[in-house]
């Protein structure tokens, strides 16, 4: 079974990898870095000892005091190795990040914001790590785990979202996002009762239902396209907000919601200049369904700036583009629990994926 996801924790934070590392297995790392930060952590342990410190199989570590470094080595029996410098942070202070850990027979494949960035080869086997630590001047909204040979749960009921509690973990009193602007109206969000919740049931049902509303927003900044975001099973009511900018001379761009176990596509949006059209369409079994294609107007215009919204209904996708209803478009890949990847690729430049 897959591994739960664990939401805004409590920095520096120490938890258990279940089943270890996997060739192909990911660790999300999705956060936002403080404007002050001067450095921050990501640790794949052999252990959690204090000490003497468990072994280190890769040690991540972003530098801005030093004039913008990142630091990749391994501690071994209390030795730290030789160190392997990058001198380039792609993650800006005061800005969201989403970095992806994967796992290979030879490294460790690090990307940021959907852009690859370093391997980090192995020093130790990778079979020994069982924990992960984060640590330093960061706010970490999700850390999420995907293994290569575990099936998402489709079973029903068919929209039950992936529950976001490792109950082993400590919750922080704070979410990293707490501008309230950037939820949705009317949702529940309690966690100054965190701790109390956690040492004991709480009278309201428990620490789930206390928890069940619980927003579980990702903001990434300027992401580079081609572009893909691990996003967890979507679910009724979600939002997806892309921002960015149509390429001059654009030719096509293409938004993708997909259900990656199976590489389908439940919904394909694709600008076509030369066709002067938006195509929607689905993808299953690598076969294409019936394109629509009707609109009341046309959305995107070469050099201008955009936002897509898809606001995901229990029946359809309801998409707008600045703000105005563009098509809703039917489910026709189901249970929506199985849509868990969002990409984009094409001739546009983006600002902002909120998810």
């Amino acid at each position: 079974m897959e591994q739960q996801p664990i939401y805004n924790p409590i920095i520096p934070f120490i938890g258990t990898i279940f089943g270890g590392l996997q060739d192909g297995k990911m660790v999300i790392v999705q956060g936002q870095v403080p404007g002050h930060a001067k450095r921050f952590t990501v640790d794949f342990q052999c252990g959690n000892i204090a000490q003497p410190r468990s072994d280190v199989a890769f040690h991540f570590n972003l530098r801005y005091d030093e004039g913008s470094v990142v630091v990749c080595n391994t501690l071994e029996r209390q030795c730290w190795g030789s160190e392997e410098r990058k001198h380039h942070i792609p993650i800006t202070q005061g800005s969201y990040f989403e970095l992806i850990f994967h796992v290979r027979t030879y490294c460790f494949q690090v990307s940021v914001n959907g852009q690859h960035f370093l391997e980090f080869n192995h020093r130790l086997p990778f079979s020994r790590v069982d924990t992960i630590k984060v640590s330093g001047d960061v706010h970490v909204n999700a850390i999420t785990f995907r293994s290569p040979t575990v099936a998402p749960a489709y079973a029903p009921p068919a929209y039950t979202p992936v529950q976001a509690f490792n109950l082993s973990s400590v919750y922080g009193s704070n979410p990293a996002f707490s501008n309230p602007t950037q939820y949705s109206k009317g949702t529940a969000f309690h966690l100054v009762h965190n701790q109390n919740c956690m040492a004991a049931p709480c009278q309201t049902g428990g620490r789930r239902n206390r928890f069940k509303n619980m927003p579980t927003q990702v903001t990434v900044s300027s992401p580079v396209v081609p572009y893909q975001a691990y996003m967890g099973s979507i679910r009724p009511e979600q939002k997806i907000k892309i921002v960015g900018t149509v390429k001059a001379k654009a030719h096509r761009f293409t938004f993708n919601l997909k259900a990656s176990y199976a590489d389908n596509i439940a919904l394909h949006i694709n600008q076509r200049f030369d066709e002067t059209a938006v195509v929607r369409n689905t993808r299953i079994n690598q076969s294409w369904g019936a394109e629509e294609r009707s609109l009341p107007f046309l959305p995107f215009i070469p050099g201008q700036t955009f936002e897509l919204l898809i606001l995901v209904q229990p029946n359809f996708y309801k998409v707008s583009v600045n703000g105005r209803h563009l098509f809703n478009f039917n489910h026709r890949l189901q249970p929506l629990n199985q849509v868990d990847h969002l990409e984009v690729t094409g001739d546009v430049q983006l600002s902002l994926v909120q998810y």
